[in-house]
């Protein structure tokens, strides 16, 4: 086979997603764009979706051979993995990430990744790995470069946010394509796991290219040696990074001004949205007096003997906002599904909400959510599967059932006239359309669609589990100044801190047996 010096050519390219006759254009102008072996690329922008549809050949070209690839032979096809990160993996229940519940279906990590490339049946992995239709070289490096040694043989469902998306990446990599394209790849990751993502993309060396698309308040990596900046009309500009460092960096500062200077407007304040809480101005001068929401007085969590969380005490006062930190796997999200009654060791008497120990007879997990309002990346992920077809009205008042109910009916006709209410006024200060399907929104605006869904039923709890990762500048801004008028108590997971809303405490979990508990400066 004979190597061809670029990778994918681009060369004065109109596309479309649709062969009819007047089909308007992805872009209007025409596009040139050329990916040589040995370079990185970041695709940067507002229209970067849409380029890297067009660089996976997603649409189709004008004329039909303006997009070629270099690194085939005329007998297949080139090998593209795009990899996205919209949420996490789907389950069943929210629960099922908690524990270690298995069946059938269940499948370890190194499973996972074997899947992709010699099919989902135990027989095929014995059969073909056996005859060495997997590289296992190339697996046991991808397992070692990205931290998935020691936990090869953990159910894949029970992994952390940061562990499956490495699980992901190992995945894609394993079936050795020719362009590998990753978008957003550290979204809502904690510093740790985002230098193992970085540091494998930077010294992968196997052939593979690799584009990632990123925001443009994301800082590019210094290891991409090349950027194309991509807006509606098309290519503004590309060539190497060094020659547009600071171009990329001026033109973020400038985002960032204008969207503090052209803030849309609403016809409702903050105070009209929160006032209708029965925590609003409900203040305490004696803090002794605040009554507790949650208190954990030595709550031990294991899995298999195994122990998550050891010996945790924590009290957590009416209205007070919380930054819950810790690396990927070290039991935050654990902790929240034992707020929500999801987790199966939930019932526990050293958990103690609003004064009275759990214990089952007590009370139940209905009760519990009717004071919780959550968004994460698990209801992210149920949405996109089940209820995208939910306008942004509906979806909003589906926030009125219980948060993990699962039901993604149809319900704003059955809510009271004071509901409706406070759902205009909510969909009117985040300038959301009521009428636009859940699956047509960017993934920016389905995170406030998902947070305001949170918000609506005016809980006591807040709980706000990578609420806005890959969400905009400006709705990001609109939605952090509202939480701190927020009368309610918050719990907030966030890696990033241009994405974390303002909190007075944290709670910072180390390995099970410590952590820290302290005020925020």
């Amino acid at each position: 086979m004979t190597v061809a010096k670029h990778v994918v050519k681009i060369t004065d390219a109109l596309f479309s997603s649709s062969l009819r006759k007047g089909a308007s254009y992805v872009f209007p102008n025409k596009i040139s764009f050329e990916i040589r072996q040995g370079e990185k690329w970041c695709i940067w922008g507002p229209a970067k979706e849409k380029f890297i549809d067009a660089v996976s050949n997603k649409y189709l070209s004008e004329p039909p051979l303006a997009v070629t690839y270099g690194n085939v032979s005329k007998e297949r096809l080139p090998r593209i993995e795009r990899i996205k990160f919209k949420g996490v993996m789907p389950t069943a229940h929210l629960s099922a990430r908690y524990e270690f519940f298995k069946d059938e279906f269940d499948q370890t990590c190194e499973k996972f990744i074997l899947d992709n490339s010699i099919g989902s049946r135990a027989v095929d992995y014995e059969v073909q790995t056996t005859n060495r239709y997997v590289d296992l070289d190339l697996l046991e490096h991808l397992l070692k470069e990205l931290k998935l040694t020691d936990i090869r043989d953990r159910w894949a469902m029970g992994l952390s946010n940061g562990q499956m998306r490495r699980a992901r990446l190992a995945r894609s990599f394993l079936k050795k394509p020719d362009l590998a394209i990753i978008d957003d790849p550290f979204l809502g990751l904690d510093p740790t796991a985002t230098s193992i993502l970085s540091q494998f993309l930077s010294k992968y060396d196997k052939d593979t290219s690799i584009i990632i698309g990123l925001r443009y308040q994301d800082q590019i990596p210094d290891w991409c040696t090349h950027v194309v900046c991509v807006d509606q009309d098309g290519v503004e500009f590309q060539g190497s990074l060094e020659q547009y460092r600071d171009q990329v960096e001026s033109m973020r500062l400038q985002l960032l001004e204008a969207l503090q200077l052209n803030k849309p407007t609403s016809k409702y304040t903050i105070e009209d949205l929160v006032s209708p809480h029965k925590f609003y101005r409900n203040s305490h001068h004696d803090i002794t007096k605040i009554p507790s929401v949650v208190a954990l007085k030595g709550l031990n969590v294991t899995y298999s003997g195994v122990p998550v969380l050891k010996d945790v005490y924590w009290d957590v006062k009416q209205g007070s906002k919380w930054h819950i930190q810790g690396d990927n796997g070290s039991g935050k999200s654990t902790l929240l599904s034992l707020i929500t009654a999801d987790h199966p060791q939930s019932w526990n008497s050293k958990f103690v909400d609003h004064g009275v120990p759990r214990r089952t007879g007590n009370t139940n997990f209905f009760d519990i959510n009717k004071r919780i309002g959550l968004s994460s990346p698990e209801m992210h992920a149920l949405f996109l599967k089940k209820a995208g077809d939910l306008s942004v009205l509906e979806t909003v008042a589906s926030g009125f059932h219980e948060v993990s109910s699962n039901n993604f009916l149809r319900a704003f006709d059955t809510l009271t006239d004071e509901q409706k209410k406070i759902i205009e006024m909510y969909i009117d200060y985040f300038h959301l359309d009521p009428e636009k399907s859940f699956n047509a929104l960017s993934i920016s605006d389905q995170k406030i669609v998902l947070f305001v869904r949170a918000a609506v039923k005016l809980p006591e709890i807040m709980i706000l589990d990578e609420a806005f990762s890959g969400t905009q500048t400006e709705q990001l801004l609109r939605a952090h100044q509202f939480l701190e008028q927020w009368p309610g108590t918050v719990f907030v997971v966030s890696h990033v801190a241009e994405e974390t809303p303002k909190c007075n405490h944290f709670l910072r979990l180390l390995k099970p047996g410590e952590y820290e508990i302290g005020d925020v400066d």
